[in-house]
């Protein structure tokens, strides 16, 4: 599990392979139009996207589309479009895939976006890889791709399939499910929800407040350097590890799993086994 919080670095495998490749290219330049606007959402698909929030920064995403074959290039659109109170920033291709990485054939983007910093984010990624700085409130849903998020001054809430999602320095977080995929988190100021994990990773190290999971399927939950209490719903066969602990670690119910702890300041309270 330690593999994803090794480093504040994202790993990008298909879009820095495809970054390599990029034997036709054409810009892609968008000014976002904010007025009305109380959120942007980014639907990027298997195209890569970083975030850049900033006090003053301009509305706008800057990038390049790069295809094998240049009659490619014309169907990679970047698009907006005002959905309700939220702006809609789409990375796709005319033919409605999102994008194109099969052997020595390939389309993609490769974005950047600049957004003042009191601008909401939500990001939906298919396989993509995406890296946000410096947003106010974040929300991620991820399938098989890979997002890092650093400096969220708010809640930090994520949905993961398959994927990947690295979280450090967020207000508080919440991770409404993990699928196969893994989630690791480094220094949350507030209080860590966890609402499954199916047969992924959750990793967390360092949080100030509480830390709550509601159950763990065949997965594992890392939890070290926990100021407040750590709660587990229930456990199959999975595990939980919980290291030093300022409050109380309470497992409600265990099948199979390991359930492990060390340094726990408050209570213990485990289920028995049978």
């Amino acid at each position: 599990m330690h593999k994803f919080l090794i480093a504040a670095l994202l790993s990008l495998p298909a879009t820095a392979l495809a970054g390599e490749n990029c034997k036709h290219s054409q810009p892609r330049d968008l000014q976002l139009e904010l007025a009305g606007v109380k959120a942007v959402v980014f639907e990027i698909g298997p195209h890569e996207l970083k975030v850049d929030s900033r006090p003053g920064a301009s509305a706008a995403v800057h990038g390049r589309a790069c295809a094998s074959e240049a009659g490619s290039l014309e169907q990679l659109k970047l698009t907006q479009q005002k959905v309700g109170d939220k702006l809609l920033v789409r990375a796709a291709r005319d033919d409605q895939s999102y994008g194109l990485f099969f052997g020595r054939n390939y389309a993609y983007m490769e974005l950047s976006a600049s957004l003042p910093d009191d601008m909401p984010v939500q990001l939906k990624v298919g396989s993509g890889d995406a890296e946000v700085t410096g947003a106010p409130v974040l929300s991620v849903d991820v399938g098989s791709g890979d997002v890092l998020a650093r400096g969220i001054r708010g809640l930090a809430a994520a949905s993961v399939g398959s994927g990947d999602i690295n979280f450090e320095d967020v207000g508080s977080l919440q991770v409404f499910s993990i699928g196969s995929g893994d989630v690791g988190a480094r220094q949350v100021r507030g209080d860590a929800k966890v609402g499954s994990i199916g047969s992924g990773d959750f990793e967390l190290d360092r949080a100030d407040g509480d830390v709550e999971i509601g159950s763990i399927g065949s997965g594992d939950a890392d939890l070290r350097n926990i100021a407040g209490s750590v709660s587990v719903g229930s456990v199959g066969s999975g595990s939980v590890d919980a290291r030093d602990v300022g409050g109380d670690f309470t497992v409600r119910s265990s099948g199979s799993g390991s359930l492990k702890h060390s340094n726990v300041s408050g209570r213990v309270d485990l289920p028995r086994k049978r």
